[in-house]
């Protein structure tokens, strides 16, 4: 058989692995009473950490124990991140939120990080994953994306 290649069959499975970006508010009830504890370690998700939610947690980070938390976080996961054609439309976004639901500058500037999460979520075919319900529900009344409240 000489100068013949032999080539093996194989079956191939493609495993597409569904995506999740847990919002700060998880982690943060995580790290203060371990809430989530148990739904963290048995999730079937890959996930991705986004850099606002990176952001959000750094700045609250204050303890020994937070901080060893955000940067393990930060090292471990894949981040992602809005692009500024995002930017642009998460203002838009926050109008409407601000108009429709009269929302004051204080609760649009509580809320535009949150639009911002969505955002990058919704880009990557993610899976938020979050227990703050009210306003994610609000700003999936305006764009769509993939969540999940617990």
């Amino acid at each position: 058989m000489s100068g013949v290649i032999a080539v093996r069959r194989a079956v191939v499975t493609l495993v597409i692995a569904n995506l999740a970006i847990i919002d700060t508010s998880v982690y943060i009830d995580n790290l203060r009473s371990g809430r989530f504890q148990k739904e963290l370690l048995e999730l079937k998700f890959v996930v991705r950490a986004s850099a606002v939610v990176l952001a959000e947690l750094w700045k609250g980070a204050r303890s020994r124990e937070a901080v060893r938390a955000v940067d393990y976080l930060t090292a471990n996961l894949r981040v992602v991140a809005p692009n500024e054609r995002e930017w642009v439309e998460s203002g838009k976004i926050v109008g409407r939120l601000m108009s429709e639901r009269r929302y004051d500058d204080r609760k649009a500037k509580e809320i535009h990080f949150d639009v911002l999460i969505a955002m990058t979520a919704r880009k990557i075919g993610a899976y938020l994953i979050t227990c703050d319900a009210d306003d994610f529900t609000a700003i999936r009344g305006i764009m769509d994306f993939n969540l999940i409240c617990w």
